[in-house]
């Protein structure tokens, strides 16, 4: 049996997350919503987790002085990769005419998929999209996989596309 949401039937505005992080496997996910799914009345969420930084406490050219520069430098470089792809899905979005816009949270001491269901519950999400890197299954046990958190937590359809060939 097959139940379907109501609002999916009759055609009414979807609240979609695509998750993306500026690699090919998310500019992959964000291709097949549109090519695949997309609805003129979606609203949907380019949601990002930045990385978190890792800063060295020691400089290696001054090892008695806190490395600030390259603090600065790594904090800089984020912050312009964040704004970047801000701008390329915000940009994508209007040029498809849909409603929403593109989040960038902070995971703090969440990790990204449960900084995702966490986000999916909290403002009504009722689709994710999001792509794979194609992990073999004892590097995903050991390493984990957002994608297989996000598919076992997040309570709502999730649509997790593959890399490029790879099939079921």
């Amino acid at each position: 049996i097959l139940l379907l949401n109501r609002s999916v039937m009759s055609g009414d505005s979807r609240v979609v997350m695509v998750t993306v992080d500026g690699s090919e496997h998310s500019e992959r996910a964000f291709n097949w919503y549109v090519q695949e799914s997309m609805k003129p009345t979606d609203t949907v969420y380019c949601y990002h987790v930045p990385e978190n930084l890792n800063l060295s406490v020691m400089s290696l050219s001054s090892p008695m002085q806190l490395p600030t520069e390259e603090w600065q430098n790594k904090i800089q470089l984020r912050i312009k990769r964040i704004e970047q792809l801000r701008d390329n899905y915000e940009s994508r979005l209007q040029q498809l005419k849909l409603k929403g816009g593109v989040i960038a949270e902070e995971t703090s001491a969440k990790s990204p998929g449960e900084k995702i269901c966490q986000y999916v519950k909290e403002h009504g999400v009722q689709m994710v999209v999001m792509g794979n890197r194609g992990l073999g299954s004892v590097r995903r046990t050991f390493l984990g996989s957002v994608s297989d958190y996000v598919v076992h937590h997040a309570g709502v359809p999730v649509t997790i596309v593959p890399p490029e060939g790879e099939t079921a």
